[in-house]
């Protein structure tokens, strides 16, 4: 896969972004099965630079994601 897409996964996940060489690379959005996503960078499957958290509760984190890290990790408040 190479370019714009969406794959569903059995598990009930959606990808939808950017593609290169069959991996999630560059642009995109990953929302999980329990409500949860991430909208940001990917580089070869992985969150990696700046994105967005959006977790179960609603509240969504923003910063700069390096694999399973986010140093920095920031709440975006509504005001």
């Amino acid at each position: 896969m190479n370019g714009s897409g969406t794959l569903s996964h059995p598990s009930g996940a959606v990808y939808a972004g950017q593609f290169r060489e069959n991996m999630y690379h560059g642009s995109g959005t990953y929302s999980f099965p329990d409500g949860t996503k991430y909208a940001g960078s990917f580089n070869n499957n992985r969150f990696e630079g700046e994105g967005e958290f959006a977790d179960s509760e609603g509240r969504v984190w923003t910063g700069t994601f390096h694999r399973k890290a986010a140093p920095g990790l920031k709440l975006k408040l509504n005001m």
